[in-house]
């Protein structure tokens, strides 16, 4: 049986600020360099009274600015984390 080599591929990054772009039946969320990261999808407006499966426009757009705050959420978590550490290792003296 042959070797086969495999190599890791680098992390990719995707930089901050992430942005809600809107296209015809949703929402695409880009990093800074404009990669598409994610996209939430909705359905035209349909019969108010009629169910349906999918998402409504304003559904598909607060689920996407959530998607779109994850950078700052984490610099948010990483300080109060550091806060928490500084906080347990007490007052310097």
């Amino acid at each position: 049986m042959d070797d086969v080599v495999t190599e890791s591929m680098p992390a990719r990054g995707f930089p901050s600020p992430w942005i809600v772009v809107e296209q015809a039946n949703g929402f695409r969320i880009e990093d800074a360099s404009g990669l598409a990261i994610a996209w939430t999808s909705f359905a035209p407006a349909a019969d108010p009274g009629m169910k349906t499966e999918s998402l409504t426009r304003d559904e598909a757009h607060r689920i996407a600015k959530a998607i779109a705050m994850v950078p700052e959420m984490r610099t948010v978590i990483q300080s109060l984390q550091e806060g928490l550490a500084e906080a347990e290792d007490g007052p310097e003296g």
